[in-house]
């Protein structure tokens, strides 16, 4: 073996240390060819340095370039590992949605219910305002929204709160308005309950915007995030070309066009080289378009981050959170909040899961203000309607979310119950199981391109079994024909 294939097994073939390859047989066969792109792609400009033109000639040499493979294999392992974490927190994200959903809906409309309480009750006014003054030392319940991290309502339940409920400090004191006011307590309270029971359910989707985040900051130890997504559109575009027509022969070489995009602009906008080197960078562009970028169910986990990304974007600039976030950093650092040191403004694993804690602070401020003042004031319905729309509006985001996980997914062989069967006769000699699978998934859904199912008949002529999910079966039950390394096949069902 020459050098290129000596260091292709060196880090994704089976003489790996853990004795595991990261490609399974049909993304080698992947992983191979944008390998051999990349090299090509180097040596045809040219751009391999004298010290790295051979292994290294002395210790010291060698040793570093052992060092960069090494810190690349730790690099692909995080990588490969927090995908499979991912697409579990996608999943229970999924699962439990409907779950957290009726809790929030009823907590909306329970807040609601509650202002509407304050406003009609006529409670007199005549006591110092204190809540107005409060509420916005945190920045406000829009402030409250943004650049907290998701766990804050875990690690740090009531910390705003507390911190508001104590800057209250003195006030007038007057008489108790009676059993309205022990009603609307009890009325908090509930609500309270409810809102931190909500929290606790959404614990089981919360993992998703913080492992995303995670995976997102691994792979920008090997390329940048935006040029992740512009290679990722630029693999789309290629494969809503020319995803119907799925040949080996004449695919594989426009297949290598794409490819040869991509890889020309990691070479021109990517560190690749710089931290890796240049003999190394082929194998760091592998890993990145097969694993990231080709591997179906991790491109799924990507494509459903990235649009997120956009939803919450959204989401912050209709909630108006953006303008005065740095107000509500420093209000946290004043009081010396752990979480002070965590809110910076990354988008995804910041944003949500925190409408329901500012909820609760705002119901703690009221509390407050009744025990001090034996009553409430019209400014809290306003604050408590606020809390309300606040979570509405996170709502619609997080629903939006559920919905670009559920439209974005793919089916699990072992959860498939009912198979399509057909035959195909006649496939050329030379044709391999990924020459098959390839002009089959030119008739399936890209959901279910992981479901095939081969067998070669043992009878005259290279006869093939192919069972594929029921459900998807209906356009390869339409055809008579199919072609498989250029030449015409018979389909019989």
């Amino acid at each position: 073996m020459n050098r290129e294939e000596i260091l292709f097994e060196r880090f994704f073939g089976s003489n790996r240390n853990d004795d595991e390859s990261i490609f399974n047989d049909s993304e080698r066969y992947l992983a191979e060819l944008v390998y051999d792109v990349a090299c090509d792609e180097i040596h045809k400009d040219k751009i391999i340095p004298d010290d790295e033109s051979d292994d290294g000639d002395d210790a010291d040499s060698e040793s570093s370039f052992d060092i960069r493979i090494e810190s690349a294999v730790e690099k692909f392992e995080r990588v490969v590992e927090l995908f499979k974490i991912s697409k579990k927190a996608k999943d229970a994200f999924v699962k439990n949605f409907g779950h957290w959903s009726s809790f929030r809906k009823s907590n909306i409309q329970r807040l609601k219910e509650i202002a509407e309480e304050i406003q009609t009750d006529k409670f007199n006014s005549d006591i110092a305002k204190v809540v107005g003054g409060v509420v916005g030392a945190v920045g406000g319940v829009a402030v409250g929204l943004s650049f907290l991290t998701p766990l804050a309502p875990i690690t740090l339940p009531l910390a705003i709160g507390g911190g508001v409920a104590s800057a209250l400090g003195g006030g007038v004191v007057v008489g108790t308005t009676g059993t309205e006011i022990v009603l609307l307590k009890n009325n908090l309270e509930e609500a309270k309950t409810l809102v931190m029971q909500e929290e606790a359910s959404f614990s089981t989707m919360a993992p998703w915007f913080i492992h995303t985040e995670n995976l997102k900051k691994a792979i920008e130890f090997l390329v940048s995030y935006s040029l992740l997504k512009e290679m990722s559109q630029d693999l789309q575009d290629f494969h809503d070309v020319h995803a119907m027509n799925l040949r080996v022969g004449s695919f594989v070489n426009r297949f290598k066009q794409a490819l040869k995009l991509c890889i020309g602009k990691m070479f021109k906008s990517s560190n690749i080289m710089e931290s890796f080197g240049i003999v190394v960078a082929p194998v760091i562009m592998t890993f990145v378009i097969v694993v990231c970028l080709l591997r179906y169910h991790n491109r799924i986990v990507l494509e459903c981050a990235m649009q997120i990304d956009r939803l919450v974007l959204g989401m912050m600039s209709m909630m108006d959170i953006g303008v005065q976030a740095g107000r509500l950093t420093v209000g946290l650092a004043t009081k010396g909040a752990a979480a002070a040191g965590r809110a910076v403004p990354v988008v995804i694993a910041t944003t949500v899961f925190v409408a329901a804690s500012i909820a609760i602070d705002v119901v703690n401020v009221v509390l407050s203000s009744i025990d001090i003042h034996t009553r409430p004031e019209p400014e809290h319905a306003k604050k408590i309607k606020k809390a309300a729309e606040q979570l509405e509006k996170e709502f619609r985001c997080i629903e939006s979310i559920y919905n670009e996980l559920q439209k974005r997914k793919f089916i699990n062989r072992p959860n498939v119950t009912e198979w399509k069967t057909f035959i195909i006769n006649h496939v050329p000699d030379d044709a391999e199981q990924r020459d098959i699978k390839m002009a089959v998934r030119s008739q399936l859904l890209e959901e279910a391109w992981g479901c095939i199912k081969l067998q070669r008949l043992s009878t005259d002529g290279n006869n093939w079994i192919v069972k594929v999910p029921a459900s998807h079966s209906q356009t390869l039950s339409q055809q008579s024909h199919i072609f498989i390394k250029d030449e015409r096949c018979l389909i019989m069902k």
